[in-house]
């Protein structure tokens, strides 16, 4: 099994406890999220009406869509409610001294 590559991606004192950033990596808009210590990489879009996550609320493990409130587990990126049952792409993400860093590979 090939070990996952990661690559530093922004500053952990940049992403608020309870929030998020939106971030370019791979491509892609991909927004990093922090609560209670853990941090998580989810793709920066709603699977509902393919509108950003950026500015959505977390709580704990959930990231609220701030447009329709969709709501995703930014573990697995599964979504739960009626609103759409596609789920978002999630990257690895771990911290690394001062840094968060992702891999392109997902998580979980």
């Amino acid at each position: 099994m090939a070990s996952q590559t990661y690559i530093p991606i922004v500053p952990l004192a940049d992403v608020p406890d309870n929030g998020s950033t939106a971030v370019s990596a791979f491509g892609r808009s991909i927004l990093i999220c922090k609560s209670h210590g853990n941090v998580y990489a989810v793709a920066n879009e709603c699977s509902h009406q393919q509108q950003p996550l950026a500015g959505g609320r977390v709580r704990g493990t959930f990231l609220f869509c701030p447009v329709h409130g969709a709501r995703y587990d930014l573990r697995t990126g599964m979504p739960s409610g009626t609103l759409t049952q596609q789920a978002i792409r999630t990257y690895a993400a771990r911290v690394h001294g001062d840094w968060i860093e992702i891999s392109e590979s997902a998580s979980g």
